[in-house]
């Protein structure tokens, strides 16, 4: 049987990728209002033409960025728990959120910047939301905890809100093992589990409830 062929990326997702990680690790140097759309350009390696046919801002550069690194990161974590049958949806997710600190850690400079500049630009605000709810619907989705439709909308809104608490803790902690945010993540999930339980979006057992 021969082997599989390794589906090639098309020259246009290649380009994103590229400059949204050239938008990310910019950040990393320096603040946000600093950046310029030549500058990341450059660093990604982009054709300029193609680059300024794709995009005109570049927040929309950064967005590409998180939402790529973010798909990425699912797609592992749905690896990683594929045969894991006995965890329940909690222990799931408690799992897919501190990977997700964990894999963010070369990049929370950027974060820090970026949700720093958001305190000012609403639409860098808006943006984080967005990418953040995106990401917790992805995650929820491949846990099993229900992350399709109205129910599962707000379900990622909560692990999102979850998630932004524990995250200020996550900036301090600078432990080999993350054991400051794990604490903190885990005393959040069991208050947003009681809370989402009471209001049906979960099954008193750990379950995801059914979407809309």
């Amino acid at each position: 049987m021969p082997p599989s062929k390794t589906k090639t990326p098309h020259p246009i997702d290649q380009a994103r990728r590229a400059l949204g990680a050239a938008a990310l690790s910019m950040l990393a140097e320096l603040p946000y209002a600093d950046m310029s759309i030549e500058a990341i350009i450059e660093r990604a390696g982009v054709e300029a033409e193609l680059a300024h046919r794709l995009y005109q801002d570049r927040l929309d550069m950064v967005a590409t960025g998180l939402c790529h690194f973010d798909r990425d990161l699912t797609e592992q974590l749905a690896k990683d728990l594929a045969d894991d049958a006995d965890a329940s949806v909690r222990e799931k997710i408690f799992e897919a959120l501190l990977q997700r600190f964990e894999a963010y850690r070369a990049h929370k400079t950027a974060l820090e910047a970026l949700h720093s500049a958001a305190l000012s630009n609403p639409r860098i605000a808006l943006m984080l939301a967005d990418c953040l709810t995106r990401a917790m619907r992805q995650i929820l989705g491949a846990v099993g905890g229900g992350g399709q439709g109205l129910g599962g909308l707000m379900r990622a809104k909560g692990l999102a809100g979850v998630y932004l608490v524990v995250m200020k803790d996550w900036l301090k902690d600078d432990s080999p093992d993350l054991a400051l945010t794990a604490r903190c993540l885990d005393q959040r999930l069991n208050t947003a589990t009681q809370i989402a339980a009471t209001f049906g979006l979960i099954r008193e057992k750990g379950g995801a409830g059914d979407d809309d």
